[in-house]
């Protein structure tokens, strides 16, 4: 059983690294084309354009697409069960995306106002109100194919609306100049919900639920909220540190933290990403049985560290030619700041998998706590670190940050819950907590580099 579970979270691993692999392409290529034909003047409505949908997603979505995972997950194996959720959940997300473009287009003419001192581009926040919409029924049917197993699907449907996207957009970028931008946002959202519709599953007829049964769904939509707040405080705290640097620093030193923070925290949570998809429903399933629970938390540890000891070992060996290779020779004033926040990610290992047991058993106000908690304590270690030894101070504060919050979730994990680890995972544990100290300890002197 073991060595059957390990190869199924491989192969999920595989499958959607490769089609996030394949999304970052897709992205350089479009970003490269917008440059050659729309200047910094289009890279940066891009930036600002997606800022904003970001941000009134995360408001208005409830955090459907997580909570309703937990949802499906649980009744899978019910038809009829899973047929009602479904709809429940497809409810909910026409309904979150209706408020969200509703949201948006009011807020048209101010945003424009305030983003770009007129109201020209009233017209292209009311078409990324149509590209939100999309997002969220978008999001509904992702859930529906993460917790039910599609992850070939769903992988497959993601792929491919990347793809349509990008090949409906380039005659657009080529001819249709700024207005194109907007536009990319609406075609990207509409090729992938396609695809959804395309790859999903059949079994499972499309329904949208009426209001007596959306009423029904008010448990996941609850604990949508919790997570949906938790990532807007998560994502507050980070753009408070980033304000803070910008003022008291310059542009180029955030360019040079967000650097950092790409090379240590973007790249592997592609890992992070792809064994949380198969992780998270097959935790949440399995919420009722402690015995699982802890199984499942010490496998995924277990697994993760032995993926991820090795890639720490050869990031610290190879880490100037990595930044050389990624950026340029000016940006080696990085490596005493990756050299040090590298060791994060063994503490992710652990304390992402207990995370995990929050959400699956459905306590939103514990999870919404630790995450605010833990936003608070990383923005005062980091500007307190920084004042005080520059970059590498952030590598250090960001290991404290981390061993903070797997002390957080350990409580929670093995004093609330009261499960526990397996032997080996404990052993993993171990092995890897001193491996990664010695080699980051021997990187930090320079015995540790090519």
């Amino acid at each position: 059983m073991k060595n059957s579970l390990t190869a199924k979270v491989l192969k999920v691993i595989g499958v959607f690294s490769g089609a996030e692999a394949f999304g970052i392409i897709c992205s350089v290529v479009k970003m490269k084309l917008v440059a050659m034909w729309l200047s910094a003047t289009g890279v940066g409505l891009f930036g600002l354009f997606g800022t904003t949908v970001d941000a009134v997603s995360i408001i208005t979505g409830l955090g459907l697409r997580q909570s309703g995972v937990r949802e499906v997950a649980k009744c899978r194996h019910s038809e009829g069960a899973l047929r009602r959720i479904a709809a429940r959940l497809r409810g909910w997300c026409m309904l979150s995306g209706v408020a969200g473009a509703l949201v948006l287009s009011f807020l048209a003419p101010l945003l424009s106002l305030w983003l770009f001192g007129d109201y020209g581009y009233w017209w292209q926040f009311m078409i990324l109100g149509g590209a939100l919409l999309l997002n969220s029924l978008t999001g509904g049917e992702q859930a529906i194919l993460q917790g039910t197993g599609g992850f070939r699907r769903l992988a497959k449907a993601a792929a491919s609306g990347t793809a349509a996207g990008l090949a409906i957009s380039i005659p657009m970028f080529r001819w249709l100049g700024d207005m194109s931008v907007a536009l990319s946002f609406l075609v990207y959202s509409l090729s992938i919900l396609f695809f959804l519709f395309v790859y999903r599953d059949r079994s499972i007829p499309w329904r949208v639920a009426g209001r007596k049964e959306l009423g029904e769904g008010a448990g996941f939509v609850r604990l949508g909220g919790y997570i949906a707040l938790a990532t807007f405080v998560t994502n507050l705290a980070h753009m408070v540190f980033m304000s803070w640097l910008n003022r008291e620093t310059s542009t180029a030193e955030v360019g040079y933290f967000q650097a950092g923070n790409t090379l240590v925290f973007r790249y592997t949570s592609l890992i992070f990403g792809a064994v949380g998809l198969e992780f998270y429903p097959r935790m949440a399933a399995n919420s009722h049985s402690p015995r699982r629970m802890y199984l499942f938390v010490s496998h995924e540890i277990s697994l993760l560290l032995k993926i991820f000891t090795p890639m720490l070992l050869l990031f610290l060996l190879f880490r100037r030619w990595i930044v050389e290779i990624l950026y340029t020779a000016d940006f080696e004033v990085i490596l005493p700041f990756v050299t040090i926040a590298i060791f994060t990610i063994i503490l992710r290992s652990v304390s992402t998998c207990m995370a995990f047991s929050i959400i699956a058993k459905g306590e939103g106000k514990t999870y919404l706590l630790t995450e605010g908690i833990d936003a608070v304590i990383g923005v005062c270690l980091n500007i307190w670190f920084y004042t005080r030894y520059g970059l590498a101070g952030i590598g250090f504060a960001q290991v404290i940050w981390y061993g903070v919050y797997t002390i957080m979730t350990g409580v929670i994990y093995f004093v609330r819950y009261r499960l526990r680890l397996g032997k080996e995972a404990v052993i993993a544990v171990a092995v890897s907590f001193a491996t990664g100290v010695a080699a980051v300890a021997a990187a930090w002197r320079g015995w540790l580099i090519l």
